[in-house]
């Protein structure tokens, strides 16, 4: 644990410094501001905007179910870091720590407009209510993220990993301006939405790779994404561009340059970590496939294209320690003792 306090000092230069920064780890033996993401929230002395860190550890960071109900930046590590780990193979020399920092189930009500995740992993499920301006980023979804009640609006999913579950909603809950861009869905991961209202929905440079239930949409701009599922996606009023479909995709009149009937063999190199599967094979007909994003001229499709790509790992755009050597003794009398590490910064 000695390179903790070194990465904290790291992650303190990119926070705002009117708000304060909480260390959260529940590891035995470290001493740290809370050991739980319910002690944490519930505390008097954590207030709207203060940065929330969660060191990485074996154990979820209990929330006794609570609802999250002020303005928070929660921060984790990334995940997929143990490259040694043969069942969750995962990305070597990002970090250090090669465990991730997990949130069990959550709720959000509107006191949590303008929070936002951060390379955290969400191993249980996120249900929201009438909440608006939150963004999660590079976040590692396993329980996935619903639509409750109320009226949502300016939601963001981007850089993110989801893993056998979907983005829904259910009860009489509406969603507007709600983005989803550079993720990646697996193991039959989805968006199922028939509650998108207005014009601002945009679904753009997504990648799904073994997928069984395809997207269902309405009122979205869907664009060079790629579509690994078996089943066709239903895509009701929306304007689609420059996608990739497995799937013998039926289209409106009004598509435009997509392509159906995909074998992903032939798109994605299939082979790494779970995240790095999804990149593309040399060759693949997703490269350059993809229509205009901003500065971005033919961008390639899917989750690693456009102006802001899917990052291995989730790793935070923050300072992090990728190497680290630290002596195993300190001889008999010395005062000083050398460490050896080495960062970046991740933007």
């Amino acid at each position: 644990m000695k390179y903790l306090s070194l990465l904290i000092a790291f992650m303190s230069i990119t926070v705002i410094s009117q708000a304060k920064i909480w260390r959260i780890n529940n590891n035995a033996g470290v001493v740290a501001d809370f050991t739980t993401f319910h002690a944490a929230v519930n505390s008097a002395s954590v207030l709207a905007g203060d940065s929330l860190y969660f060191e990485p550890s074996a154990t979820d960071y209990a929330t006794n179910s609570m609802t999250l109900n002020k303005r928070l930046i929660v921060i984790g590590p990334g995940y997929f870091l143990d490259p040694a780990n043969a069942s969750i193979p995962g990305n070597a020399g990002l970090q250090v720590a090669t465990k991730d920092a997990r949130i069990p189930f959550i709720r959000m009500s509107s006191g949590a407009n303008g929070s936002k995740f951060l390379g955290i992993t969400l191993s249980g499920s996120v249900y929201v209510t009438g909440i608006s301006n939150v963004s999660f980023e590079k976040c590692f979804f396993a329980g996935g993220l619903y639509f409750e009640d109320g009226a949502c609006t300016a939601i963001t999913v981007r850089k993110c990993y989801l893993s056998g579950t979907s983005i829904s909603a259910s009860g009489t809950a509406t969603l507007s301006n709600f983005v989803c861009e550079n993720s990646i869905f697996n193991n039959n991961g989805y968006i199922n939405l028939t509650i998108l209202t207005g014009s601002d929905n945009i679904v753009r440079n997504n990648s799904v790779i073994n997928g069984g239930n395809a997207f269902t949409l309405v009122n979205t701009y869907f664009a060079n994404n790629i579509i690994g599922a078996w089943s066709q996606c239903d895509l009701t009023n929306c304007t689609i561009k420059n996608n990739l479909f497995q799937a013998n995709q039926t289209l409106p009149g009004t598509a435009t340059n997509n392509l159906v009937n995909q074998d992903m063999a032939t798109i994605y190199t299939g082979t790494g970590s779970f995240d790095a599967r999804c990149m593309l094979k040399t060759g693949s007909p997703a490269i350059g496939a993809g229509l205009t994003v901003g500065a971005v001229t033919n961008p390639d499709c899917g989750a690693f294209g456009g102006t802001d790509p899917y990052k291995l790992s989730g790793i935070p755009n923050i300072p992090s320690i990728y190497s680290l050597t630290v002596p195993t003794s300190i001889p008999s009398g010395s005062a000083t003792m050398n460490i050896t590490f080495s960062t970046r910064n991740n933007n």
